[in-house]
């Protein structure tokens, strides 16, 4: 038995309770968390790490130019109103594009715990509707509702699904229609304290008049981890579960090249898998510990998600609605 693997059978058997929360997340209204003090003691005597995971932007692993993006043009203005009110100065919205898997959506909700205001998610079926002009009412109604519990978060998530081009076709009257109603929706909506934020992977089909500023002001591309991002995404999902304490981090980045924060996810999610049913069979015996060998194995088997041609095109399209953009290959974030 490993000297690790001890020290983790002591911690289990002797019911030791983990740290309180970091006062950090004290402070925050605790989006989505409400339930998890329902089963307190029970996770109280089943934790055997000591730590718990990072709440807010701590729980994103790289993008440093879009953590600094959003602290100087939405968390200190929101933080310090009087004196965002003396400038004229008011929370951008944001488009968040790039490839799948990215974590774009996973940023959205840190920020909004980080922030500590009301959030609210869109996708499309939220709003679909099989009458005519149904679609159109549901837009209204959610906007409506975020106005009236501003400041808020209003994330709308695969964009490009609720405001694609609009044509001159007749049987596309409806989108058209839906289409303007976002228009309209959107149009300073940050004056009125409903801070947006969307995501999408194909940022070419949404309609030209959505992206102008006042509607959407900051056009941000999120593309694949790099080296170091990779390094943090590994040393951050790992810090949650019993390992060795000779993991090669860097190792581990340099294995992944081209995966993206899915992929990774999903790698730690396999080798924790394996090492939870050798445990299991084990019984009155300690965990077993995620060694480096069996990451490893498990990289060798799973191809990444997005291809480099796809990488290629998602280049193409930075090209187009970043063009001044600087450093946001290595612009990624962490996972759950």
């Amino acid at each position: 038995m490993s000297e690790r693997e001890k020290e983790l059978y002591q911690k289990l058997i002797s019911g030791q309770k983990s740290e309180k929360r970091n006062h950090k997340l004290s402070r925050k209204k605790q989006q989505k968390v409400g339930s998890s003090h329902e089963n307190n003691q029970e996770s109280e005597t089943c934790q055997i790490l000591e730590q718990e995971p990072p709440c807010g932007l701590d729980a994103v692993a790289g993008m440093d130019e879009l953590k600094l993006l959003v602290k100087e043009a939405m968390i200190n203005v929101v933080e310090n109103p009087e004196c965002a009110s003396a400038y004229g100065i008011r929370p951008p919205s944001m488009l968040l594009y790039g490839p799948p898997g990215c974590g774009k959506t996973f940023f959205v909700e840190k920020l909004a715990e980080e922030m500590g205001i009301n959030y609210y998610k869109i996708v499309p079926d939220d709003i679909a509707s099989p009458y005519i002009h149904g679609t159109q009412g549901k837009i209204g109604e959610r906007f409506k509702k975020t106005f009236e519990n501003a400041p808020c978060i209003l994330f709308l998530d695969e964009f490009d699904a609720m405001v694609p081009s609009r044509t001159e076709k007749q049987d596309s009257a409806n989108q058209n229609d839906e289409v303007n109603e976002f228009l309209c929706m959107l149009n300073n909506a940050s004056e009125k304290g409903v801070y947006v934020i969307a995501a999408t992977n194909r940022p070419q089909i949404i309609d030209k008049a959505v992206l102008r500023s006042g509607r959407i002001d900051e056009k941000i591309y999120v593309g694949m981890p790099d080296e170091k991002a990779r390094e943090a995404l590994f040393r951050l999902e790992l810090s949650k579960l019993p390992v060795d304490d000779n993991i090669d981090y860097s190792k581990l980045a340099l294995l992944t090249k081209g995966y993206n924060c899915s992929d990774i996810t999903y790698i730690v999610s396999v080798a924790s898998r394996e090492m939870f049913n050798i445990s299991i069979k084990e019984k009155d015996k300690p965990y077993k510990t995620i060694t480096q060998e069996q990451v490893e194995k498990v990289i060798a088997r799973k191809t990444p998600s997005v291809s480099s041609r796809d990488i290629k095109v998602y280049e193409r399209l930075r090209n187009e609605f970043s063009p001044l953009e600087t450093g946001c290959q290595t612009q990624v974030i962490g996972f759950h």
